[in-house]
């Protein structure tokens, strides 16, 4: 496990450029410094940005089905929390943190710039996004289902979907980055 800033990500993620096609995004469901290897990218609880691998382009065990020429990117929280219907989620006692959640946007405006990935949800899902698409999501009876990220707290404190919420604050700083 090695700690970077975005800029080191961001040549990490050239290197990696025409290999990737796709980010998958996680939560850990577990506690704001326990670090998982099968992501190429952790966030801790205060928003450092921690690789299980600098080789972005290596085959890690994050999204069923969905883990060749991917990325797994995910925010270290979660332990406990119960879904509920989303919107009314119990995140258990490591919520996500407002500095996880900005960093993963900005992890995924570094990523979409260095890989030539436009951010929208066919090239940037949850977890919870591709389990839906999979048939082992919310509401699909599946015992393993997951939910990664199905809600999170918007800037103003509402929740949405959190697709919904990485994207839009990612295309925010990626907007920013090529200013």
């Amino acid at each position: 496990m090695k700690e970077v800033t975005l800029e080191q990500l961001e040549e990490y993620a050239n290197g990696a450029c025409g290999a990737i096609k796709k980010v998958y995004l996680h939560w850990t469901a577990g506690k704001y410094q326990s670090t998982f290897p099968s992501y190429h990218i952790n966030i801790t609880g205060d928003g450092k940005i921690v690789m299980s691998t600098i080789d972005l382009c290596d085959l890690l065990a994050h999204t069923w089905q969905r883990n060749s020429d991917a990325v797994g990117v995910s925010i270290c929280c979660c332990y406990g929390a119960i879904a509920n219907e989303g919107y009314n989620t119990d995140f258990g006692d490591y919520p996500p943190t407002k500095e996880q959640i900005e960093t993963m946007a900005k992890v995924v405006a570094v990523l979409s710039k260095a890989l030539g990935l436009e951010i929208n949800p066919e090239n940037f899902m949850t977890h919870c996004e591709a389990a839906t698409e999979d048939g082992y999501g919310p509401h699909s009876g599946d015992p393993e289902t997951r939910w990664d990220l199905w809600y999170l707290p918007d800037f103003d404190g509402e929740m949405r979907e959190g697709g919904v919420v990485i994207r839009g604050k990612a295309l925010y700083y990626l907007s920013s980055m090529l200013g």
